[in-house]
C-alpha cells in the first residue's frame, strides 16, 4: 500500500503541472518516475519489476485497438503492416545500425555485433507513446493512425528475433522461440473464442464477473504468447481483433479501459524510474547527441514515408515525430544484451537513458508542432479534430489543405 500511495501521489502532483504547461501527460509521468526512483528520492528501487507489471498497460491498449479492427479491416491493413513496417525497420535499422554502431564501437569500445544490434533496436518505436499521442488528438482511426499502427505492429514482431539474437550472440545462448508453442498459443486463443466463454460469464449478469472474464481473456492470451516466445502485446491485439465483431465489444472496451489508463500511466512512471541521473551527469554530451541523432534520423526517414503514402502536408511531420522516439522493447533488448555479456552495465544504462529521454522529448516537440502554421507543415489553425480524415477515406494529395472549420 505504501508503494501504491507513493506512485499515486507522484503522478497526481506532477502530471497536472506538465498539463498546465502545455506539455501533455507523458512528461509528467516521466518526471514523477525520476523523482521517486533510485536516482532521486529512492522511494522505489525495484525498477525492473515495475516495468514488467506496467507492460500490461501496453497489452490492454493493443487489445482495445484490436477491438476497433475487424478481421476484414486488419486484412486491409496488410500493406501498412508488412510493406510499410518492413521498409521502416529496414531503412531506419540500417542507418541507425551504422550510425550508432560506429559511435558505440569507437566511443564505448563495444564489439561490432553488439553495437549493430543496439543500433538496430533503436529503430523500434514506443507503442505506448505513439498510440497515446494519437489518441489524445483523435487520430487513431485516420489514415495517419492506421499507418502508424501498421508500423508499430510490425515492430512488435521484429523485436522477437532481436531478443533472440541478443541471447544467441552472447554467453547465455538462449534458444529461439518454438514454432510449435507459438502455433499452440494461437490455437488456444482461437478455441477459447469459439467456445464463447465470455458469453457464459455475461449470463450471470454481474458487472464484476464480466470484468474478471474480460481481464482473464486479455491477460491469458498475452501470457500464452509470452510463454511461446512471442510478444504479449501481439496476443492482446489478436484476441481484440477476434472480438471486434462480438456483441460484447462495447462492454469489453468499457471494462478494460480503466485498467489500460492506470497501467499506461504506471508504465511511463517506470520508464522515468529507469533514468540514471549519475549516468546522465557523466555522459550528458553523448546522451544529448544520441537523442538528437535518433530523433533526426528517424524523423527524416519517416517524413519521406509519409510523403510516399500521400498523407496530407499537415500530418507528415506529426507522423514522423510520433514514431521517432525509441521503443519499450529496446529496454528488453539492452537488458538481454547485458545479461549475455554483450554490453556492460554502464553501456546499457546510457542506451536506456537515450531511449527514455526520447520518449519525453517527442510529446514536447509535437506540442511545438501544433503552434507551427500549416503552410510550414505544422498543425496550427486546424479544426478541432486537427484535420482528421475518416478511416475509410483515402489520404489527401500532398498539396491538399485541411478542411475549413
Amino acid at each position: 500500500m505504501d508503494l501504491i500511495l507513493i506512485l499515486l501521489l507522484a503522478a497526481v502532483l506532477c502530471v497536472p503541472i506538465t498539463q498546465r504547461l502545455g506539455l501533455g501527460a507523458i512528461p509528467g509521468y516521466l518526471v514523477a518516475g525520476v523523482l521517486v526512483g533510485p536516482s532521486c528520492l529512492k522511494l522505489v528501487t525495484n525498477v525492473d519489476t515495475m516495468i514488467g507489471v506496467s507492460q500490461w498497460g501496453v497489452v490492454m491498449m493493443l487489445f482495445i485497438i484490436g477491438l476497433e479492427l475487424s478481421p476484414k479491416r486488419l486484412w486491409a491493413m496488410r500493406n501498412e503492416v508488412f510493406i510499410l513496417g518492413s521498409l521502416q525497420m529496414l531503412v531506419c535499422g540500417l542507418l541507425l545500425g551504422l550510425v550508432f554502431g560506429a559511435a558505440l564501437r569507437h566511443l564505448a569500445g563495444m564489439e561490432w555485433q553488439a553495437a549493430v544490434l543496439c543500433g538496430l533496436s533503436l529503430a523500434l518505436s514506443s507503442t505506448a507513446v505513439a498510440l497515446r499521442l494519437l489518441d489524445e488528438r483523435q487520430l487513431t482511426r485516420t489514415p495517419l493512425g492506421r499507418s502508424a499502427l501498421g508500423v508499430l505492429l510490425f515492430q512488435d514482431m521484429a523485436a522477437i528475433p532481436m531478443l533472440v539474437a541478443a541471447g544467441l550472440l552472447g554467453a547465455g545462448g538462449t534458444s529461439a522461440p518454438s514454432f510449435k508453442e507459438a502455433l499452440l498459443a494461437v490455437a488456444v486463443v482461437a478455441v477459447a473464442h469459439r467456445l464463447r466463454l465470455l458469453g457464459w460469464a455475461a449470463k450471470a449478469e454481474l458487472n464484476e464477473l464480466f470484468t474478471a472474464a474480460a481481464l482473464l481473456m486479455v491477460v491469458g492470451a498475452a501470457q500464452l504468447f509470452d510463454y511461446a516466445g512471442l510478444s504479449a502485446g501481439l496476443g492482446g491485439f489478436l484476441v481484440g481483433v477476434m472480438m471486434a465483431e462480438s456483441r460484447y465489444r462495447d462492454e469489453l472496451e468499457k471494462a478494460i479501459d480503466p485498467f489500460k489508463g492506470l497501467l499506461l500511466g504506471l508504465f511511463f512512471v517506470a520508464i522515468g524510474m529507469s533514468i540514471n541521473l549519475k549516468v546522465v551527469a557523466h555522459h550528458w554530451m553523448f546522451i544529448f547527441c544520441g537523442v538528437a541523432a535518433l530523433l533526426a534520423v528517424k524523423a527524416v526517414i519517416l517524413y519521406g514515408f509519409a510523403r510516399f503514402l500521400g498523407l496530407p502536408r499537415y500530418h507528415r511531420l506529426l507522423f514522423a515525430l510520433v514514431l521517432a522516439q525509441g521503443g519499450e522493447f529496446s529496454f528488453a533488448i539492452f537488458n538481454e544484451a547485458w545479461d549475455n555479456q554483450l554490453v556492460n552495465l554502464e553501456q546499457r544504462d546510457v542506451l536506456s537513458v537515450i531511449v527514455a529521454v526520447s520518449m519525453g522529448v517527442v510529446p514536447v516537440l509535437i506540442k511545438l508542432l501544433e503552434r507551427v502554421p500549416e503552410r510550414y507543415g505544422g498543425m496550427a489553425g486546424l479544426p478541432a479534430a486537427q484535420g482528421a480524415q475518416s478511416e475509410d477515406a483515402s489520404p489527401s494529395s500532398p498539396t491538399d489543405k485541411p478542411p475549413a472549420a
